[in-house]
């Protein structure tokens, strides 16, 4: 998805407004021009919800008809609390008791806001591109169903400015790993930073698929072997495959900030919590619940670690911190986002078919 440089203006912050009525001879032209057109009630909210013009096909929208939920009969607190408590790890059975509703609908909401925050990230990724500098790979673990059965997340972290890249779901195998790296090179249409620092644990499918997607770029990559024994960490050692020492810099020597990512993880998302009973039940349902939790954690949530120290400027009566986003300091929105802003963000059906397993 690109902006028409001679039709710039666009009722979203983020991405260009097209029409997404399928029967429209202007269905997804980015030429055709879209305007607010009052505001009509919703018998499942007070609040109203917003109208829109196209002026090619010569009919009205609803701001609705860019979501998935588009038909579905909820209201915008239902939708965001169902992707708040869902995020949690909560199971539909008991998000469906809080808001009394049937838990096949919650299903369905689920598993639509799930992939709308993919699509979403993805598209905003190609559209506006990453700056790469220092990446961190690792993987972690929980149980599907059963305990002889373990299912695996592996995780791309950018640590300088804590933003979360991507994730793939599957066996801790090379396989994995290389829709990992296809994935994250497919975010990165305008090529990565002028060097990279990559840092990862001792899992020899990382160094293939880095030596097999990252062909043309010029990169230095730390393995961080860890020795442990009966549980407990003995050694900590350094393998350079690629670059030289001095390419890496004071606080680079480590894993340390994505293993802080995955305890975040763990603590915030049930069935990913050690020693728990609570295991996940269906594997699809906890990609949806992972993609929630990453537009959470990148677009929603401030990050301490992230914030400017304002003490000592000029300007009175402002507060001591200016707050950020990961997204915001990695240059893709200039504010904190909100559920609704999911939700009604104009993106083009099927945008996220690159990542489906037959592509892969």
């Amino acid at each position: 998805m690109t902006i028409n440089p001679y039709n710039p203006k666009s009722l979203h912050p983020l991405f260009p407004q097209f029409c997404p009525c399928p029967d429209c001879p202007y269905y997804l032209d980015l030429d055709n021009y879209i305007t607010k057109d009052g505001t009509y009630p919703v018998k499942t909210e007070a609040q109203r919800r917003q109208r829109l013009y196209c002026h090619g096909g010569k009919h009205r929208f609803s701001e609705m008809a860019y979501s998935p939920l588009f038909g579905h009969h909820g209201s915008f607190s239902e939708y965001t609390q169902t992707a708040k408590m869902s995020s949690y790890g909560l199971s539909c059975d008991q998000i469906a008791d809080v808001l009394e509703r049937d838990p096949r609908t919650i299903l369905q909401w689920q598993q639509a806001l799930g992939q709308k925050s993919q699509s979403f990230h993805l598209a905003l990724c190609t559209l506006i591109g990453l700056t790469l500098t220092f990446i961190q790979m690792d993987e972690i673990w929980s149980y599907l169903k059963k305990k002889k059965r373990q299912m695996w997340f592996f995780i791309t972290l950018e640590a300088r400015t804590k933003f979360w890249v991507n994730f793939e779901l599957g066996s801790r195998t090379g396989h994995t790993a290389n829709r990992l790296l296809k994935r994250l090179v497919y975010l990165m249409p305008f090529g990565f930073a002028d060097f990279l620092l990559i840092t990862t644990d001792k899992l020899a499918a990382y160094e293939r698929a880095i030596a097999l997607y990252l062909q043309k770029v010029r990169y230095a990559y730390l393995q961080i072997v860890k020795q442990r024994k009966k549980k407990r960490l003995v050694t900590v050692k350094e393998r350079l495959v690629t670059g030289k020492e001095s390419d890496f810099g004071k606080k680079t020597h480590n894993t340390s900030y994505i293993e802080r990512f995955n305890l975040t993880l763990r603590q915030k998302v049930s069935f990913l919590n050690r020693k728990t009973l609570g295991y996940c039940k269906n594997q699809k349902s906890a990609q949806w619940v992972m993609w929630l939790n990453l537009f959470d954690y990148n677009y929603r949530q401030f990050h301490k670690s992230l914030r400017q120290d304002l003490t000592g400027q000029p300007v009175k009566f402002q507060s001591r911190y200016r707050h950020f986003t990961p997204a915001m300091k990695m240059g893709l929105t200039s504010t904190r986002l909100e559920w609704r802003d999911l939700i009604v963000a104009p993106i083009a059906p099927n945008a996220h078919e690159f990542v489906t397993s037959t592509d892969l």
